[in-house]
Order: structure tokens, then C-alpha cells, then sequence
């Protein structure tokens, strides 16, 4: 989902993923390398965690 929702986002612009899945904390950070996305941070929270990505194009 993320693939295809980062296009509606402006370059430059921080898109937040939100997932429930332990998976999504080695997922998304290595999407961003392979994809040459900047990973931003990472949030816990009480259900899950928040993924901050920045478009880089």
C-alpha cells in the first residue's frame, strides 16, 4: 500500500504509515532503502507503531 499511496504525496512531504504488524518494523525501513525513500522515524504506539517517510521523488 505504501508503493502506490507515496505517489499521491508531494516530493518533499512526510507520509505516516501506521501498522500492527512487527513485520512492518524491518518492512518499511528496508522499502525505504530499496527505494531510495528517506526513513524518518519510527513510532510506538499503544496499538503498533507510526512509520515517517519523506518523498524524496
Amino acid at each position: 500500500m505504501l508503493a502506490e499511496r507515496i505517489r499521491e504525496v508531494p516530493v518533499g512531504q512526510i507520509v505516516a504509515v501506521l501498522a500492527d504488524d512487527v513485520a512492518a518494523r524491518t518492512d518499511v525501513p528496508a522499502w525505504c532503502r530499496m527505494k531510495s525513500q528517506d526513513f524518518v522515524r519510527e513510532e510506538q504506539l499503544p496499538r503498533g507503531w507510526g512509520f515517517h517517510i519523506r518523498r524524496t521523488y
